[in-house]
């Protein structure tokens, strides 16, 4: 009872400190984000929370409008020589920097050389690479050694690692140094940051937006509020409980057993957000018996009911989930049902006659299951369950979450600390891409944990980097579902969203797998 009493007077206290900066601002954004702030180099971690801070900062190239097809942003005019190998950019004129320096090429290709040295599509370019040169104060060329038609989405697309532009002397920063100032060109900039309290953004009066309306990341990015402070409240019912005060205006993310108190408010509107949403993944390792056996793996997939992981992680509230046959997420660009009929179609009975079929003598499936967390404690236990009806033996090794993630990068067996299964989440915008979904490479010990090697896979991957249009990447996204759930890279157990909640003062939030805050006005 104590405890609960402090955390609650410990989080109003740091609501009050966050609020009296902006005690004056004509118009301020406070929003409560899951977790906090720890750094702010967007090519250092792929914290989700801090890169939708970034986006108000940073602007790109290019952006992915509301169909995911990637739209010029600071990017003017582009062209493309006949044989797909050179293109020649020019930047929109008037982009500035907070700092009131221009942005020219120089900054530019500072940017992209240091994106190109973490993120996995920049890699990619970076080995195709001639040359890249300025042409002129805001006009750049980049020449490829081949055609390669992934480079704009490469320059624009939605990842863990955005190319955002900075200036050169600041892009220039080895990865892994701190940045020495956080200086964008984007419709906010920087003004302070408290660790644990809150970080605040003020809009930048020199920003020239796009004219055309906002469409996921493209588009006009309008500054409509003065200010966005993102305060940390450590703790959900007192974050609960300053939403409905109207002391915060936006929560990202309201938890799942408070949810009918906001909706219950008549000033609050809340909404399932981001787009797309997360799902759930069955994670296997292909390296260690019994799972090293391709119908083992497939009895597995008809022993699972994605019906029963959404009924025990979010009850009856269908609205926030779905049963999702996709391997990159229902309502993405590449959304099909190929080959999904074994997780699609629970058959304990068939799961058995595949493993007798297979030879299985009862060796374990080692089960890493971590308790401290709601989402792997509580769907562990129905998928130790639903194994176990199907007639495997499964060794549930429970744990705390931290421990899952040291010990899932073991490959040795079981027994050397090893394992064969476990269960996590990513977001839509990481899986609805094959160039961002970590489980279908198929490349071996450069895989994803589970280590699935195939060279038929590896090809199909291959052939959606080198594909050349948007009919092209979908033909071989669909090639590279079917091969993954053939092999069982590994086993998808539904998508769902948590819900946002916001006070109704505010109007214009944009739909995105990101949380966007541009465009978002509020009421005085």
């Amino acid at each position: 009872m104590f405890s609960k009493a402090f955390k609650t007077l410990a989080a109003a206290a740091v609501l009050s400190a966050a609020m009296t900066f902006s005690a004056h601002a004509e118009s301020v954004l406070r929003l409560r984000d899951v977790g906090d702030i720890q750094q702010m180099d967007p090519l250092l971690s792929t914290n989700y929370p801090m890169r939708d801070m970034a986006y108000l900062i940073w602007d790109t190239l290019f952006a992915m409008d509301a169909n995911f097809q990637v739209q010029p942003q600071m990017v003017d005019t582009y062209t493309t020589s006949p044989d797909g190998k050179t293109y020649d950019f020019t930047l929109r004129k008037g982009l500035v920097f907070h700092d009131g320096a221009p942005v020219t090429s120089a900054d530019v290709l500072a940017s992209v050389n240091r994106w190109m040295g973490k993120d996995s599509l920049g890699q990619e370019i970076a080995k195709r690479l001639d040359k890249m040169e300025a042409t002129g104060q805001t006009s750049f060329r980049i020449v490829l050694k081949e055609p390669f038609g992934q480079l704009l989405n490469g320059l624009g697309r939605m990842t863990a690692y955005p190319l955002f532009i900075m200036p050169e002397r600041i892009a220039k920063t080895p990865i892994g140094e701190k940045l020495p100032a956080l200086i964008g060109s984007g419709p906010f900039k920087f003004v302070e940051w408290q660790p644990g309290v809150k970080f605040v953004v003020e809009k930048f009066a020199g920003y020239i937006p796009r004219s055309e309306p906002p469409s996921n990341l493209a588009g006009g990015k309008i500054a409509k509020v003065d200010k966005i402070e993102r305060i940390t409240i450590p703790d959900d019912t007192s974050a609960v409980n300053a939403l409905l005060a109207k002391e915060i205006d936006f929560m990202t993310e309201v938890p799942s057993d408070q949810l009918a108190l906001v909706e219950a408010d008549p000033d609050m509107v809340t909404e399932p957000r981001p787009l797309l949403g997360k799902s759930i993944q069955i994670v296997i390792n292909h390296t260690q018996p019994p799972l090293n056996n391709e119908k083992v793996r497939q009895a597995v997939q008809l022993a699972l009911n994605q019906q029963d992981f959404m009924t025990t992680l979010l009850g009856d509230r269908k609205e926030l989930y779905k049963l999702c046959p996709a391997i990159f997420m229902c309502g993405g660009p590449y959304e099909t049902d190929v080959n999904s009929a074994r997780y699609m179609n629970q058959n304990p009975e068939k799961a058995k006659a595949l493993l007798k079929e297979a030879g299985y003598d009862g060796t374990p499936i080692t089960f890493l299951h971590p308790t401290d967390q709601l989402l792997q404690r509580d769907m562990g236990t129905v998928l130790v369950q639903a194994l176990r009806n199907a007639g495997f033996t499964v060794d549930d090794r429970q744990m705390d979450l931290a421990t899952m993630f040291s010990r899932r990068n073991n490959k040795g067996t079981p027994a050397e600390g090893g394992w064969n299964m476990f269960l996590t989440a990513f977001g839509g915008d990481a899986m609805m891409d094959p160039l961002t979904n970590p489980y279908v490479t198929g490349a071996c010990d450069k895989a994803f944990v589970g280590w699935p090697c195939d060279p038929e896979l590896q090809a199909r991957w291959k052939t959606f980097l080198l594909a050349d249009s948007p009919a092209a990447r979908k033909e071989a996204a669909i090639k590279i579902q079917d091969r993954s759930n053939e092999i069982v890279t590994f086993i998808p157990m539904g998508q769902y969203s948590g819900k946002s909640g916001w006070s109704k003062s505010l109007s214009g939030m944009i739909q995105s797998p990101l949380q966007i805050y541009w465009n978002i006005e509020k009421k005085q």
